[in-house]
């Protein structure tokens, strides 16, 4: 899979990804094979946990940054934990968006019988 992301600041990253789903488990597991300039590997997990409410989506993600690229990317002087938190941020953003939008589908899909 392709993907076009848009960053806070407005610029656009592709990344592509192989995913592989898991239905009755209620999993999809990646690994990005074309990463931003700032990772060096990503992989995640998205699951569905049925519980007393309906369902809870948790989004997990594993990443290696790319230490040599820090400043080139997020400007000099920039530290590798201060990379560490960007990216923990921007992931963070990106999970609870794609969720949302998961979220809105799951509730508002027409449902076939």
């Amino acid at each position: 899979m392709a993907m076009d992301t848009l960053t806070a600041d407005g610029s656009v990253h592709t990344t592509e990804s192989v995913r592989v789903c898991f239905p009755h488990a209620g999993r999809i597991v990646y690994k990005q094979t074309t990463t931003p300039a700032l990772m060096a590997a990503h992989t995640g997990e998205w699951s569905v946990i049925p519980d007393e409410t309906g369902v809870t989506a948790v989004s997990q993600h594993s990443v290696l940054l790319r230490e040599e690229a820090v400043e080139r990317v997020l400007g000099p002087g920039t530290t590798v934990a201060q990379a560490r938190q960007y990216v923990r941020e921007a992931l963070g953003r990106n999970s609870t968006a794609t969720l949302a939008l998961a979220k809105q589908h799951a509730e508002t899909a027409v449902r076939m019988l």
